[in-house]
């Protein structure tokens, strides 16, 4: 499962440097930063969403929580392309 999600990850970098060619405005960092940003909110709101439930009364936080580090594995390859990109 977080294979796929570091996969699906990769499949996004590959499309933000293909879109990149299609939107000249944007250069291929800040796209990059753009995506990664937003896959790290959304998995700082699934664990907050985890740390909010409690101990007892949420039986979902098991899910919550591996939405959480699959948004962070997704995450990983968009943030290795904004450094490649901003750098060299």
């Amino acid at each position: 499962m977080y294979l796929k999600s570091l996969l699906a990850g990769t499949i996004l970098a590959i499309l933000i440097f293909l879109s990149s060619f299609i939107l000249p405005n944007y250069t291929l960092s800040t796209l990059f930063s753009f995506v990664a940003a937003l896959l790290v909110f959304g998995s700082i709101f699934c664990s907050a969403f985890v740390s909010l439930g409690g101990r007892s009364g949420n039986t979902n936080r098991k899910k919550q929580m591996q939405w959480s580090i699959m948004f962070a594995l997704a995450a990983v390859p968009n943030f290795i392309g904004f450094i490649i990109s901003y750098y060299f």
